[in-house]
Formats: structure tokens, sequence, C-alpha cells
């Protein structure tokens, strides 16, 4: 190479005892050469080294580009093995190179301490060389930089389009619930129809069977009447008979001796006959009653034939009524059922759109969250680069105030040995010279530029030229980053000892002010790198404890930053709402969402008294909230968004209120009350760890812990007074304050942010994790959460963050009393599982199944099965069957089908099984067909779709069983205790 001597030469030059000395410290590198090669970066190091002119491009390539070196390790023995064949301008360019970028190694190796001469370059191309070699590095930087905020910004252009899409998608959904609602109705009426018409079928029926036996009866009448009729008839000719042998006097013993066997029925034989007057009455007054009572029977069988016949019209007219209303049902069950398959296909066609846009938003998520990652690593490597930056501008001064005094003497000789009449002054300005030029060749009269005079005034303050270079930076946009960069150059004072920005407050400002403001709702979250860990740590309780997020509130910048076009327009839409006035200045409220909210004191003579407010008024419904563009319904508000959206009450019709004597009494008599505790009433399940550390102190709750919050008004301010639940008993165990929503949703993300720096020191380290639990949960409704079937309640009016990830969830706590079926988690060991728990005698008193069997994939009460021959799936009437039989049903289902469960009200109980390894080999018994691999995709998974159940679920812990019968007693004894337990639901994600 052009700069290097040869190796022979060297060895010539150097006496005996510096060849030991530079031997004896190569043998120190070649001693923590291990770990030289694991801390050492080659892409880092090369262009230093090639500047110092010890390796070529040929090398260069060699060890960054060759297949013969795939891992940086290699690659950084292979620099190694090349700068010890450099001889002693190797060695001296690998210790300055160490001295930059990694000097605690530098001082392990010599035992001196870090100087950074830079003695090769300035030797090789001088100061102006090694000035140009660290503004390439710079040029680097801002490339890279550039280029992860352009990707970054088309990112989040996709994510706001994909969160478009998937809120067109949620509202179908809506609007599909909202006709499956009208669907059931419908099935409902036509239930009831059929259940009518069945009663009319019966009563008919029954109207039969009497009509019937009326007729029966009738039947039987006539005949009986008729037997009569023969009876008296022959009577009648009889009693002719006996009186033409009256009149005629023939044969009276005869006569007699007939009529007496006739009427008396006695028997034949000679009797002593009483005298014929006698007889002849006796024979017409029993004539004269069997007429009577014939007459009479006569008339009782015409009343009742004729209350037979009047019965049987009356059948006959309501069969009649019942026929047409029955052909009347029939024909509105048609006109149902054909609109009820109009109405089914219509539903099975949203939801496999709705099923499109949902895998695409979670592919967009994917993408998102990748975006995020390496966003976040480039953020940290820009702020490495920026310390590098500010250690090598130290440096550089240190150098140029030994170096002014050789080159102000260099200067001095040129000038006295200079003949020329023209101007050679600024020929001999050096790069690093304070110095300027006042001739006639740079400027038309004597009286300096006023960059001039900045330039020599640059030395009395150094704040000003902080602020000076702060107004700079901020004046850069993203679109003069593609201009050439000699203009930026200019910008960047050389002497100058803060790294570029000059100070943290800049980084930062830059940051807000580059970036979109509205892009990920995260901006007032975002902390630099440098002092990471100290300052996530003091953030935990100096972070302002506030309701709603920075851009809702007024509040004063601090900082001299030049603003943005959106931050401008945000600054102005602010001071303009801080000139109106609250109209809610002159009176206090109390209550909540489970009481109301009612007006306590008014002042006299206040604006609030004019608009009719009293002592008593029960506020309901507030319009114009934030800047006009909302409506509050304050009967559905907790405490404190109740209060502070009065603070945004200007118009006077804005408020609607009532004046509620009797209400407001109860509440003050709860007031009064010792045991009364607060006025709002909800369940929320915490999605994070919050410590007990702060000001004022909180209660420590964990991550899955339930909550009821009882006041959202604590002791006057902006936290929640609240309950933690008994999870399985639903019994209140202990009593404390929390962080409000917002608040909360603030220390989500810088924990998040926490967690993220502690993976990356672990992978550095190789340390333990942390044991920290964050369930990521986004919200699903803009403005409130609708809690089942009661109101809702609206605890935020925050628009920004229910997009993202939310602290808390709204759960509902479920009463069970039926046995509940089982899904087990990983879904690739639940037959196995299954048939273990079955194989006991006694375990069918408690467990049974449902086996898969060939079902349509249209049904939709079918649960499919991941099947590749044919589609097999398990019904929902089986599942309801062998929960009738008093049973737990232990089902072959995944995780995916729980949500469709819980839309039927069937609460599966969720075992989920954590596995003892990494590679999954205490499972061995229990795969069915499967590998081991596939398991443990399958544990990651599922493992990530357990957080974002909207129930919680019963973890089997790896300690807790060393063999499979044990593993399965604890997962009876877990079903028979979620069996006991509660079930917290979050009905908002069930829309």
């Amino acid at each position: 190479m052009s700069g290097e001597r040869p190796l022979g030469d060297e060895s010539s030059l150097m006496s005996p005892s510096e060849e030991e000395k530079y031997e004896e410290l190569w043998e120190r590198v070649e001693g923590v050469r291990h770990k030289l090669t694991r801390i050492l970066n080659p892409a880092k190091l090369t262009p230093y080294l090639r500047q110092c002119k010890v390796i070529d491009e040929q090398d260069e390539d060699e060890v960054l580009n060759s297949s013969q070196y795939p891992l940086r390790i290699s690659r950084a023995g292979r620099l190694l093995d090349i700068l010890r064949g450099r001889g002693e301008r190797g060695l001296q360019a690998f210790m300055e190179s160490l001295e930059f970028y990694h000097p605690e190694q530098f001082t392990q190796l010599t035992g001196r301490q870090p100087t950074q001469r830079c003695s090769i370059i300035l030797d090789e191309e001088g100061p102006e060389g090694l000035t140009q070699f660290l503004l390439l590095e710079v040029r680097k930087l801002r490339e890279q930089l550039h280029c992860s905020r352009v990707c970054e910004r088309r990112l989040s252009q996709r994510c706001r389009v994909a969160e478009d899409e998937r809120g067109r998608a949620e509202r179908k959904a809506q609007e599909l619930c909202q006709d499956r609602i009208q669907l059931e109705r419908l099935r409902q009426d036509w239930e009831s129809a059929s259940r009518e018409l069945g009663l009319l079928k019966e009563r008919h029926l029954e109207q039969a069977v009497k009509y019937s036996r009326a007729l029966e009866e009738q039947r039987k009448t006539t005949a009986r009447e008729r037997e009569l009729l023969t009876e008296v008839e022959q009577l009648r000719k009889r009693l002719q008979e006996v009186e033409k042998r009256v009149h005629d006097g023939s044969a009276p013993s005869l006569t007699l001796h007939t009529c007496s066997g006739v009427y008396d029925g006695g028997p034949a034989g000679p009797k002593e006959m009483p005298p014929l007057p006698v007889r002849n009455r006796e024979l017409n007054s029993g004539n004269q009653a069997l007429l009577d009572i014939l007459k009479q029977d006569r008339q009782e069988a015409a009343e009742q034939r004729q209350e037979l016949s009047s019965t049987i019209a009356q059948l006959q007219g309501e069969l009649e009524s019942s026929e047409s209303q029955r052909e009347k049902l029939a024909s509105q069950c048609e006109q149902l059922q054909l609109r009820l398959r109009t109405l089914q296909l219509d539903w099975e066609t949203e939801q496999s759109r709705s099923v499109s846009y949902f895998n695409q938003i979670m592919e967009l998520e994917r993408e998102r969250d990748q975006a995020m990652r390496s966003r976040d690593s480039l953020q940290l490597e820009f702020t490495d680069c920026l310390l590098d930056k500010n250690r090598l501008r130290k440096r550089i001064a240190e150098l140029q105030s030994s170096l002014e005094q050789l080159q102000r003497e260099t200067e001095r000789n040129r000038e006295r040995r200079e003949q020329s009449n023209t101007c050679m002054h600024c020929s001999h300005l050096s790069l690093f010279s304070e110095d300027q030029c006042f001739g006639p060749c740079c400027s038309v009269d004597l009286s300096p530029s006023p960059l001039t005079l900045r330039a020599q005034l640059k030395s009395t303050s150094r704040a000003q030229f902080c602020e000076q270079s702060e107004d700079s930076c901020c004046s850069n946009s993203e679109e003069n980053l593609l201009t050439p960069e000699c203009n930026a150059e200019k910008d960047i004072n050389r002497l100058s000892t803060f790294p570029f920005p000059p100070c943290m407050n800049s980084i930062n400002r830059r940051a807000n002010i580059e970036f979109d403001l509205t892009s990920w709702g995260s901006d007032e979250n975002e902390l630099h790198a440098e002092d990471s860990d100290s300052c996530l740590l003091s953030s935990w309780s100096s972070l302002p404890s506030q309701l709603f997020p920075p851009d809702l509130i007024n509040v004063t910048p601090t900082l001299p930053i030049k603003p943005s076009s959106s931050s401008l327009r945000l600054s102005l839409a602010l001071s303009s709402s801080s000139k109106s006035v609250s109209l809610a200045d002159g009176i206090t409220i109390i209550g909540g969402n489970r009481t109301g909210v009612f007006v306590q004191t008014v002042r006299e003579g206040s604006p609030a008294q004019i608009c009719g407010l009293r002592e008593g008024s029960e506020l309901l419904e507030l319009d114009q909230v934030l800047f006009g563009e909302g409506r509050v319904r304050l009967s559905q508000c907790t405490a404190e968004v109740a209060h502070f959206s009065l603070q945004w009450w200007t118009e006077p019709n804005a408020l609607k209120h009532t004046h509620n004597p009797d209400g407001y009494s109860r509440l003050l008599a709860e007031l009064s009350s010792p045991s009364f505790t607060g006025a709002d009433s909800f369940y929320v399940r915490v999605n994070l760890d919050l410590s007990h550390h702060g000001d004022p102190p909180c209660l420590r709750v964990c991550c899955d812990d339930v909550l009821h919050v009882t006041d959202t008004r604590y002791n006057g301010k902006y936290q929640w007074r609240c309950v933690r639940m008994d999870k399985h008993m639903g019994a209140p165990l202990q009593a404390g304050a929390v962080p409000n929503y917002n608040r909360a949703q603030q220390l989500l993300l810088v924990r998040l942010r926490t967690m993220a720096l502690e993976q990356n020191q672990c992978r550095r380290k190789f340390c333990k994790k942390t044991s920290e639990r964050v369930r990521l949960i986004k919200a699903v409704a803009a403005n409130y959460r609708e809690i089942g079937s009661s109101s809702p309640v609206l605890y935020t009016l925050s628009n920004r963050h229910d997009e993202q990830l939310i602290p808390f969830s709204l759960v509902q706590m479920v009463g069970i009393f039926s046995k509940r079926p089982v899904v087990f988690s990983p879904s690739i060991l639940s037959r196995r599982i299954i048939e273990r728990l079955l194989q006991p005698a006694e375990s069918g008193l408690d467990f049974n199944t449902c086996h898969p069997e060939p079902v349509e994939s249209q049904d939709k009460s079918v649960f499919l099965l991941d099947s590749t021959d044919q589609p097999l799936g398990i019904k929902l009437q089986s599942i309801q069957e062998v929960i009738n039989q008093d049973k737990h049903c232990l089902l072959q289902l995944g995780l995916n089908h729980v949500e469709n469960l819980l839309k039927h009200n069937i609460y599966p109980i969720i075992i989920y099984i954590k596995p003892k390894d990494k590679k999954g080999r205490k499972f061995r018994k229990l795969l069915s067909g499967h590998r081991e691999e596939d398991l443990m995709e399958a544990c990651q998974m599922e493992e990530l779709q357990l957080e974002t159940l909207p129930m919680m679920f019963s973890t089997v812990e790896p300690n807790a069983w060393s063999s499979t019968d044990e593993l399965l007693a604890i997962i009876r004894s877990s079903i028979l205790s979620q069996q006991s337990a509660m079930v917290w639901l979050e009905q908002e994600r069930l829309q």
C-alpha cells in the first residue's frame, strides 16, 4: 500500500526493546483474543483502519463479505490476523481504534487511560482528513436515520389504512349482530306461533271428542225414545182392548185375569176380583201416570237434543275459525323461513368477508410490530453513534487547542515569505482557525458580515450557542435531509464539545417535530436511550398524574423549540379554548355512574345559577365537549369523567339537567353512612403489574387481578379507589387506591419500553429476563365500553389512546351453576389427555366427551376441527346434551373456538399446560402422531392467543408434576376448582 513501509525496513529500524514491547503487547491481545472477537464489530472498525491506511479495499472486502467467515467472531479474528501482519502500524492503528470504540479494553490491555490522539490519521491525512472521516460517519448515520423514518412513515400509513378497514369490518359485524338479533326475534315469534297452533289443535281435538260423545248420547237417547214409544203403543192397544171387553161384558174373569197379569205382574191363579168400577179407576190412574212419565222423558230428550245441536254448531264455527287461523300461520311461517334463509346467506357472506379483513389486519399488525422493533433498535444505534460522536468532538477540541498555536506560527512564517499583492490570507486560514478574512478579495468593504460577527462572538456564551444550534437543527425538515450534505456540514461548529444535536432536549425536540404527532399516539412517552434505565425508573413516579392525554389539556410549552405546522395548529386550538371560561366554576358535583351526578353547591350570582342549576339538580347530558366535537351522557359517566367534562362547558344550552330531590336525598343519605365507599361501581381486569411505590402509595396489584372500582375521584384527585376481588369466590379482599386509566396507560407504555431495553441488555449480557407480566390488549370501542346488558360506563374521553394498548379491561362477574366444558391448550395434546381422563371407570360420573363427526362446513352451530381428509366437527347440540347430563364435556377444540362458545352462553374451563423444557420431551406419551417441533410451535402460538381471550384460564406449572399420572391428577383438581370459581368475562369483546 502507499502509506505502508516494508516489514523488513520496520524491523531494521526498530530496536530490540521496542520489538519485545510490541511482541508482548500482541501476546496480550492474543491472550484475550476470544473475548475481543466477541466484542469487536469489524464493520465498525474497518472505516477507521482504512483511513489509517493499514488495510486496503481488498482486505476490507475479505473481512466483511467473504463466505469463508460467516460469523462475526471469525471476521474479527481474520481482521486481527491481517493487522498483526502489518507490523507496528497495524498494532498502533488497532490500539487507536480500541481507544475510540472500546476504551475499557484498551485500558485492560495497556494499563493506560485512552487519550484518543488519532496520530496515524493526522500523520497520513492531516486534520482535514480526520474531519472528513468524521463527517462521512455522520453522513452515514443521517442516511440510516432518514431511511428508518421513511420506512416508519410508510408503515404508519399502511397501519392507518388497516385501522380504517378494521373499523369498517367492525361496523359490518355490528350490523350482522343486529341482523342476528332480529333473526332470533323472528325465530321466537315463529316458535310462539307454533305453540299457539299446537294449543288450537289440542282444543280442536277436545271439541271433536266432546262432539262424538254428544252424538253417542244422542243416539242412545233416540233409541230409548223409540223403546218408550213402542211400549206406549203396546199399552195403548191393550188399554183399548180392555175397554172394549169391559163395554162388551164378555169374559170378565178372563179380562180381570189378563189385566192383573199385565199390570201387577203377579202369578196367574184364582183370585177374588174387586168390583168393576174400582178396577177401571185403577187402570185409568196407572195409564195417566205412565203417560206423564213418558211425556216428561220426551221433553227432557228434546231439550238435550237442542243443547247438543247448539254445541255442534258452536264447535263447527270454532273449527272453521281455527282452520283459517292455521292457514294464516302457515303462510307466515313460510315467509319467515324464506327470510331466515336470505339472512343466513347474507350473514355467511359477511362473515367470510370479515374473516378475510381480520386476516389482513393481523398481517398488518405483525408488520407494524416488526417495524416498531426495528425502529427501537435503530434509535438505540443512533444514540450510540451520537455518544461516540460526542467523544470524538471532545477529542477534536482538545487537538485543536494544541494545533492552533502551531498553525498561527506557520501562518506568520508564510506571511513573511509572501511577496504577492493579492490577498492570500484566505488560503492561509485553516479549517479550524477562528480568524476571518477582511480583505478586498472576500468582501466589498472592511466591515465584517453578520456571520463573521457571529463567529467572532461565539465564545461569549455556550448557552447561546446551544440555542442557535437547536434552532438550526429544528429548522431542518425531513425533506431537507435529501439535499447535499455540504450545506448541513457548514452549520456544524467543529470547535463544539457537544454532540449534534448539542443537548438531550434538542434530540427529543427534533424527534417530536420531525415525526408525525398523531402517527403512533405515544410521542409524549418517547425517552432517550442514553439514560434509559434511570429515566424510565424515575418516570414511574415523576410522570404527571392526569386523566386525559396532554393533547387535550392546555399546557404551556417550556422548551424553546420551533413549532411545526401541526403543533402550531394544536397550540392555537388550545389557546383559543383556554380563553373561554367554564360555566362550571361556580358549582361542585357529587355522585357517579351508580347513583347519577348531582349538583351539591352553587355559588350565588354565578353563570351556573343563571342557567338554572341549583342544589339537587341531576346532570343528564353535555353537548359540545372537547372543542364542540362530542356529546357526553353524564348519567353514565364516572365521577372523574363528569368533573373533567364540565370544565369544557361554555354554552348555557349545552347542559341538560333536571331537578331530582329524591335521588339527591338518597345520595346524601349514602354519603352520611360510614360504610359509603363511592358513587361509582364497575369491575376491571388489570393488564399489567402495578407496584405500591409512588406518591401517594397505591395498592399493589398484579396482572390478571380483578378490581371493583368504587370511587374515581378518590380524595378529590384523579385517582381510583378500588377493592381487589377474589377471582374464585368473588369476595372483596383488600381496598386501596390505583392510578386512573390514562395514568396507568402511561405506565404501561413506560413498562413496555423498559422491557424492550432489558430484553436487549439480556441478549448482550446473557442475563435472566424479568418476571413482570403485561397483557397486550387493544380497546374494542372508541369512546365507551358496554358491560353486558347494563348501561354503558363512560370512564375516559381519550380518543388517541383508545386504539392503543389498554391497562384495564372491563369485566362482568358471571355465576355458572351447570357443569362447564373443558378446553385444553396446547390443543395437540387434547385427544390423548381426554382418552386418559376417561379411562378410569369412576371418571364416567364426572366427564364425557363429544366425538368429532363429519359435518357440513356451512352449519354455523358446528365447531370445525383442523382435519385434512374431510370436514370434522363437534355440534353445539351434542355439547349441550352432555351439559344437561351434569357432566364436564371434554372438547378437542382449539382456542379459536372459545369466543364462539361464549357467544352461545357456554363458558368453558381452559387448562393451559406449560412445557417443562424447550423441546417438550415430557409430552411424548401424549403426542398422537405429531412431532415435538409441532408441539412447541403450537405452544408459542396458543400462548399468544391465551393473552387475548376474553376470560381467564387455569395454568398447570411445569414444576407441579413429574409424570403423566400426576399431570392428569392436577388437571382433575384444576377442573373441580374452576367449576366452583366465578367467571370474569370481558363482555365488550364478544359484541
